[in-house]
């Protein structure tokens, strides 16, 4: 028996597109998010704030909604000419407010 979505995000998108397409899409974020994690630490100031767009609305997407509101302010101090990099400490708080979302989100994937 496959465990259920996780969030109610989610469970709207498998009705939508079905469990199995869903289950691709969160493997994707699993293993895509943590390399974009770390693109926000190099990289020109245009690519970060790309990255961080993306990742605001992949996370968005997943139900990690607090994720995406990181991502948000991310991407505006990032499209700002005068927005601060990202700090070792923000890098390791984004790894760490991933890795809580990611938890429920291997358990519904099997991983």
């Amino acid at each position: 028996m496959s465990k259920p979505p996780p969030n109610d995000a989610l469970a709207e998108l498998s009705e939508v597109l079905g469990a199995d397409n869903v289950k691709t899409l969160v493997h994707t974020f699993l293993r895509d998010f943590p390399v974009s994690i770390r693109e926000l630490a190099s990289g020109d100031r245009q690519s970060r704030h790309r990255c961080a767009h993306s990742m605001k609305s992949n996370a968005r997407l997943m139900g990690a909604h607090e994720l995406s509101h990181r991502m948000a302010q991310l991407e505006e101090r990032f499209g700002s000419p005068t927005g601060a990099d990202l700090s070792p400490e923000e890098i390791a708080g984004l790894k760490a407010q991933f890795e809580a979302v990611a938890k429920p989100l291997r358990e519904f994937v099997g991983e």
